[in-house]
């Protein structure tokens, strides 16, 4: 009874895993939102996307930042430098995170002050990942015949559970070991 549950729970990891690498596979990679040399505009979010724009009335100034020095300081594309009509009224950095930032920038109607507030989401419990590394390991070993052992490897992930991962994982190493093995590991 106990040896047929293990097969069943097998068979299921086995058909979720070819799943996962398949959809990983086919499924076409998202276009990178940032790119590193270059600001871009960043896309609303879905859930905004389909709310009403109103007008509302405004100050009769806005504050804004230098747009000289700040153009320069944060390397502003030429379309916002040489363009009077668009201005900087507020700047912030986000840092690194595995899931998305919700960011909203926001207008005191009465001061005339931009604000930039940010939120990171939570990742969804399931996602279908498609990651890849390659590398290479060298270093000292306990074997009295190859003190010096060295390693290519590579991973593809393709299956998040919470912070559980499931990967493919190959290796060569210098002991002519070849290994293709299922990888699942918990990170924090």
């Amino acid at each position: 009874m106990i040896e047929k549950a293990k097969t069943y729970a097998l068979i299921v990891l086995v058909c979720i895993a070819i799943g996962a690498m398949l959809w990983g596979w086919y499924k076409p990679a998202p276009l990178a939102v940032q790119p590193q040399k270059e600001y871009v505009v960043a896309p609303e979010q879905k859930i905004v996307e389909k709310i009403k724009k109103v007008l509302v009335p405004g100050p009769e100034r806005i504050v804004t930042i230098e747009k000289k020095v700040v153009s320069e300081k944060l390397d502003l594309p030429d379309s916002i430098k040489n363009d009077d009509s668009k201005q900087v009224i507020a700047n912030a950095e986000i840092q690194p995170y595995k899931g998305k930032t919700s960011v909203v920038t926001i207008l005191d109607t009465k001061t005339g002050e931009g604000q930039t507030i940010t939120k990171q989401l939570a990742p969804p419990l399931f996602a279908f990942e498609n990651t890849k590394e390659i590398g290479i390991r060298y270093g000292l070993s306990t074997k009295a015949d190859r003190p010096r052992e060295g390693v290519l490897y590579g991973r593809w992930t393709f299956f998040r559970v919470g912070n559980f991962k499931l990967a493919g994982y190959g290796e060569i190493n210098t002991s002519s070991e070849a290994k293709a093995l299922i990888d699942t590991r918990y990170e924090w």
